[in-house]
């Protein structure tokens, strides 16, 4: 019994750590292939595969919410753009739980910075350098109290469908050697518009609405991590109205 113990938190311990060595790297060709991927992400996604039935309620209860499939018919026009929106942050190292959650605030009409968010001893969920998804409902609900969080996964034609009723959407994506959070503020037909807090994937400088354009198949290649209750998750946050 003894020994099942131990190489349960010997389990953990290293579920914990590939998840840092998940959020520690940023890529810089997202969407892409990467030399340094099966050390970090790919690792990760190992280890959840194999991990046992013990260990995996462990990980729901401290790291995924589980999400629920994305079912409003909403009939979305074919381009939207939420216009104007706030500026992002620019991290500093692995801080996008927090950018993502302190540009919805400031969307919300708070004054919040997520560089400073994230390094407050009270922002939620964080191991070594990064927060789980769990972070959004527990700052959101618990600490801010008048904002409500729902978890989701779906396609593409989902997400749009979120975007299109005005608030900014949360989705959790691949770059290739790290998990990121990114804010997604509009789509047209082709492509995919985020508010990136990464300088480096910022690839529509001078446009006011967004930073970042991304060609649908290769977003849905990012956003399809194969991570159980991860594939295709965003997450909706609503103040209430």
């Amino acid at each position: 019994m003894r020994c099942e113990k131990v190489f349960e938190e010997v389990g953990i311990a290293l579920f914990l750590m590939l998840l840092s060595w998940a959020s520690s790297a940023h890529a810089q060709n997202p969407g892409g292939e990467s030399g340094n991927q099966e050390s970090s992400v790919g690792k990760l996604m190992s280890m959840l595969n194999n991990m046992n039935d013990e260990q995996k309620a462990y990980a729901r209860a401290n790291w995924l919410v589980a999400p629920k499939q994305y079912d409003n018919k909403h009939d979305h026009p074919s381009s939207f753009v939420i216009f104007p929106n706030p500026q992002p942050d620019t991290q500093d190292g692995n801080e996008c739980a927090a950018c993502s959650s302190a540009y919805l605030l400031r969307f919300f009409g708070e004054d919040v910075d997520g560089v400073s968010l994230y390094h407050q001893p009270s922002f939620p969920c964080k191991y070594d350098q990064g927060a789980y998804p769990k972070c959004f409902k527990i700052l959101f609900e618990e600490q801010y109290k008048t904002y409500a969080t729902e978890y989701y996964t779906g396609t593409t034609d989902d997400l749009k469908n979120a975007v299109s009723k005005g608030t900014p959407v949360i989705a959790l994506v691949n770059t290739g050697r790290a998990l990121h959070y990114v804010p997604v503020v509009g789509y047209d037909e082709s492509h995919i518009y985020i508010q990136d807090s990464v300088d480096d994937y910022r690839n529509a400088a001078g446009n006011k609405a967004y930073n970042e354009c991304i060609d649908i198949d290769t977003f849905d290649k990012m956003w399809n991590i194969p991570i159980e209750s991860c594939q295709r998750l965003f997450v909706i946050v609503n103040n209430g109205d």
